[in-house]
């Protein structure tokens, strides 16, 4: 060892290693502002036009569900029929990690080809979304700034640019929202084709029947081959309008044009639109590649958007809406900032400490345990995110702790006249065990969350890996690099920092008098910390908290039987509130389904909800959105009652649709919506609660037609083609198409200005039967009645969740707590065979808890293995163990009086500081072993023992608290908690540690001082013999 330790050379070489991979893997790692999550949702939507929702449940989604239901890894189910669609939303289980979901992803198509062939001939192909779970990284919109609104045109340009996106490298995903679906449109005269013996769907099979793109086969000879096409598509609109429907003997043709009106229109009514302020507009969200470099794919995009802007007319510009990049330079710049705050600080603190000579050494320790960190990063592509980065600037302060005691066991070294290299090799030998006991100690205190599957573990797992990283670089760099430049710089003369003999006198006189009583010593430190579980207990929970973004999201709810138009009208009102706002610089809304995410946990559910709009709204910054929220929700809900109006701020960890669900499940419908609606009614009552819905709470009107069964069968109309009849005069029926170029438009033939009649005017309706035209009337008697909105079901049984929306900055568990003491107050209870469940953040916390959890024990056996091989003593690692949970109950302490809810990201810091606060009592315990008279429990010796090492015990608990508090002074919700758990518990467990570590000493030695001075002979211990003076090496 001497050898290595003595060559510059191979010092040198090390150092340059580090330097090499750390640059490259900081110059080459993606960065990104959040971690990625696995893809663990999917979506499938199925159409249905004309079915009711218990058709579609009946119909779609139980034979859907049912071979789903086959794969299994997927842990939830949940679907929704709603008139003439179904969705379904598949969850995967936890333990599916990375691209594992993509096989199943595959898996499940193949299902659901197979199943159906069950559907009915008129539902859609059911299509399967697998790309919703991630946000977008960039996206921007087409307005149309001139006279007008030719959208039309915005469509194609946006189509193009989204074509051109997709060709970028670097993209993942490319889509556009607002899009107008166009098509060719025949209305045609109810009465005129009624004369002819005709209806919507012979009109329709008509135009198919002549639009030949169709091939017609192929000609072969023994030298060439050619296809063959008849002549005949449609090219042109005009040649659908001049169709020729009949011909008269004299050669007179009745063509279509005489009895439709043939032209070219937007689907109506349209499936979704997207306003940018409140100008229309196609908008086109794209998503980067998680593997790529933000900034340089961000680059690249907006000199492609820039570059077709200039192509575009004047009338057209490009607006971008939201940028990734710029949040992530934001986020990660101020987490780099606080590096080099927490760099500097512990700098000043070592150079106080240790002096300017050991602190500058030790120092060194810190740039290339963080390049360390970065290399081992690229190794296992852990991206540079928020994460990461704190998980660096936690290990700022534990990362110098290896060094400060490699230094000042080679300065002791030194002054006790070994060479440099001497005691660089007496230091490592002595040192190489202990170090990496602690070193493992706190690596596995971390491990727990890497370990952790699910979204939470892969949210924060990117902590524990830097952390990690840091603390194995850390005791590799202080055993080769650290400890023979301290050879060569440490003569042992140099000063030491500052002295301070009234604090040394003061901590020696109250360790000497604890040790006199060091029972009633140990029973009273075990107060603090049982004080700080008492108090924790009390603590509000939380799971995560809202995320510092200068951005919210708004949800708008009209009633069921809502269309899009009066979605849309409501939307444009609710505006004009929010463009009173002078904070407020943006209002993006898409309504009629999900806008597309712009936050990675916010979830895309609403397909063909023709009632629902969602806005993006953006601010000056997040001191405004935070203000904004509940004065605006307060506004919202005094001047729009007839909707419900959902302001959100933008919140940390796994997806949500709201933050208090209560779930129940049953088969009855009935009995179902009667329980929500009690539930309803007392959630509404509570404190706090702004909203409340019911999955199953709206109806419908639905008209009803009841069909004389002998006037039909004399029409030659059964109730199956009367239905059929109405379906293509209503909603139209599709037949050919229009090709233009590239686009291909369909042809739709509809009765005209039949879907905006009036219930009595339908019975008016004519109707082509065998006998000539009749009224509907005469066939049928119309009846307006009540049907359901929707119909929701989980894992196979219908459910009705009830979705409580709370007031801003009120804890979604305090409420939770109201409302079960209001539902047992009333007494309220389920029935047999049904069941109460309580979803949301509640759910979704319990769960993550108990994944976290679950690896516990096992980390608590190698633990303590790591430990009995550092001590070699089960008494000893006992003692540890006891420190560590000690260590707990003051991060609970330093919690409580700091105010913050006991959330996850505490636990996750909890569970971290059990690592962080034994490394004193190891120091400790490992100085005491090496006195003999320490050993034989001699209270002078104990004490000369443990002031000896005070100095780099309050250098690394100082260091490490220096290091986390630009977390604690940066702000917000979110690190905050996390670094005063990790920072106070690291400081009073380590304060506790100089005196009840000696104490608990005293106690487990003096039955060996005893034995020793009656009996006077070898001790016998671990099963072999040692001498007395020796004791202090097993013992």
């Amino acid at each position: 060892m001497e050898k290595v330790l003595g060559n510059p050379r191979i010092v040198a070489l090390a150092i340059a290693l580090i330097l090499v991979a750390g640059l490259g893997a900081l110059q080459n790692l993606p960065r990104i502002e959040d971690p990625n999550m696995s893809n663990r949702h999917a979506t499938v939507v199925t159409r249905f036009p004309g079915a009711s929702a218990e058709r579609v449940e009946a119909l779609v989604l139980e034979p859907l569900e049912q071979a789903l239901r086959e794969i299994s890894e997927i842990e939830h189910i949940t679907s929704t029929a709603r008139a003439g669609v179904g969705s379904i939303t598949i969850e995967l289980g936890d333990e599916i990690q990375g691209n594992e979901s993509e096989a199943l992803w595959s898996e499940a198509r193949d299902k659901i080809r197979q199943a159906q062939a069950l559907l009915p001939p008129e539902a859609g192909e059911p299509v399967l979304d697998s790309d919703r779970s991630y946000a977008f990284t960039w996206i921007a919109a087409l307005v149309w700034q001139g006279e007008g609104n030719n959208i039309d045109v915005l469509s194609r340009h946006a189509s193009e640019l989204a074509s051109r996106m997709v060709n970028t490298h670097g993209t993942a995903q490319v889509e556009l929202y607002g899009q107008p679906q166009e098509e060719v449109r025949v209305d045609i005269d109810p009465v005129k084709v009624a004369s002819l013996g005709l209806d919507a769907k012979a009109v329709s099979q008509y135009i198919a029947r002549n639009d030949a793109k169709v091939a017609a086969g192929e000609l072969h000879n023994s030298h060439h081959r050619m296809s063959l096409e008849v002549t005949g598509a449609y090219n042109r609109i005009e040649e659908i309008r001049y169709l020729p429907l009949l011909t008269n003997d004299q050669g007179v043709s009745l063509q279509l044009g005489d009895i439709a009106r043939v032209y070219r229109h937007e689907t109506d009514p349209a499936s979704d639109y997207a306003f940018v302020g409140d100008k229309r507009a196609v908008v086109v969200a794209v998503r980067m590649l998680s593997d790529v470099r933000g900034d340089h794919w961000t680059r690249e995009i907006e000199a492609l958007a820039n570059d077709f802007a200039a192509e575009l007319p004047a009338e057209i510009a490009i607006q971008e809406l939201f940028v990734q990049e710029r949040y992530n330079d934001q986020r990660l710049g101020d987490l780099m900032d606080n590096i080099v705050l927490g760099f500097v600080m512990i700098l000043l603190v070592l150079c106080l400490t240790l002096g300017w000579r050991s602190a500058l050494i030790v120092a060194a320790a810190l740039p290339l345990t963080t390049l360390f960190s970065l290399a081992c990063m690229r190794l296992i592509d852990l991206p540079i995110h928020q994460m990461s980065v704190t998980g660096l600037i936690v290990a700022l302060g534990i990362m110098v702790d290896n060094a400060i005691v490699m230094a000042d066991t080679v300065m002791r070294y030194r002054r006790d006249g070994f060479t440099a290299v001497t005691a660089a090799a007496k230091a490592f030998r002595h040192l190489w065990v202990p170090l990496m006991g602690s070193t493992l100690t706190t690596i596995l205190a971390f491990m727990p969350m890497v370990l952790m599957p699910g979204p939470a573990g892969e949210f924060i797992g990117g902590i524990s890996l830097a952390v990690i990283g840091s603390l194995i670089g850390s005791w590799l760099i202080s055993l080769f690099i650290i400890a023979p430049i301290a050879g060569r710089f440490l003569s042992g003369s140099q000063r030491q920092g500052i002295a301070m003999p009234g604090l040394a006198n003061w901590f020696s006189r109250t360790l000497s008098f604890v040790l006199k009583f060091p029972r009633t010593a140990i029973a009273f430190i075990f107060l603090i910390p049982v004080l700080g579980f008492m108090q924790g207990a009390k603590l509000p929970e939380q799971f995560f908290p809202v995320s510092d973004r200068d951005m919210l999201n708004l949800e708008l709810f009209l009633p069921a039987a809502a269309g899009i138009e009066a979605t849309l009208a409501a939307s444009k009102r609710v505006s004009e509130t929010l463009g009173k706002q002078p904070e407020i610089t943006g209002v993006n809304w898409f309504v009629g389904r999900s806008g597309p995410s712009f936050y990675y946990n916010l979830m895309q559910g609403k397909d063909g909800a023709q009632n629902y709009a969602q806005a993006m709204i953006t601010t000056t910054d997040f001191r405004a959105a935070n203000a904004l929220v509940k004065e605006l929700q307060q506004q919202f809900d005094r001047e729009f009652p007839e909707y419900q109006l959902i302001l959100r701020r933008l919140e940390q960890g796994p997806p949500a649709d709201a933050p208090v669900e209560l779930r129940l499940i049953g088969t009855d419908m009935e009995r179902l919506k009667s329980l929500g609606e009690e539930v309803r009614r007392l959630a509404l009552g509570t404190r706090d609660v702004v909203h409340v819905r019911a999955s199953l709470g709206e109806v419908v009107p639905k008209v009803w037609l009841d069909v004389d069964p002998v006037k039909s069968r004399v029409g030659g109309a059964a109730p199956t083609e009367l239905a059929a009849k109405l379906q293509a005069d209503l909603s139209g029926v599709s037949g050919g198409s229009l090709l233009e170029s590239t686009e291909q438009l369909p042809v739709r033939v509809r009765v005209e200005g039949i879907s905006a009649v009036a219930v009595d005017e339908l019975e008016l309706l004519p109707i082509t039967l065998r006998n000539g035209p009749r009224p509907l009337m005469a066939l049928a008697d119309a009846e307006l009645r009540p049907a359901q909105a929707q119909i929701t079901r989980r894992d196979g049984m219908r459910v009705n969740t009830i979705q409580v929306y709370i007031r801003d900055g009120v804890l979604p568990s305090v409420v939770l707590g109201r409302i079960k003491s209001r539902l047992e107050a009333e007494q309220f209870a389920v029935p047999p065979a049904y069941q109460l469940q309580i979803g949301g953040e509640s759910e979704n916390r319990d769960k993550a808890l108990s994944k976290l959890l679950s690896s516990v024990s096992i980390i608590a056996v190698l633990m303590l293995v790591a430990v009995l091989m550092a001590f070699n003593s089960f008494r000893f690692s006992l003692l540890i163990f006891v420190v560590a949970g000690q260590a707990a109950g003051l991060g609970m302490l330093s919690l409580s009086l700091t105010g913050f809810p006991f959330g996850f990201t505490s636990i996750v810091a909890l569970m971290g500081l059990i690592g962080l606060a034994v490394n004193a009592a190891i120091i400790i315990l490992a100085e005491l072993k090496t006195n003999p008279r320490a050993m034989a429990a001699d209270p002078a010796a104990i004490v000369s023992s443990v002031q000896s090492c005070t100095r780099h015990i309050t250098s690394t608990t100082i260091t490490t608290v220096v290091g986390l508090l630009p977390l604690i002074l940066d702000g917000g919700g979110f690190w905050p908690p996390f670094a005063v758990v990790l920072a106070g518990g690291t400081a009073l467990a380590t304060i506790l540690s100089l005196y009840f570590v000696p104490a608990v000493f005293l106690v487990l030695r003096k039955p060996y001082l005893l034995t020793l001075l009656a009996r006077r002979q070898t001790v016998v211990d671990n099963d072999e013999e040692y001498p007395p003076e020796k004791l202090a090496v097993n013992q």
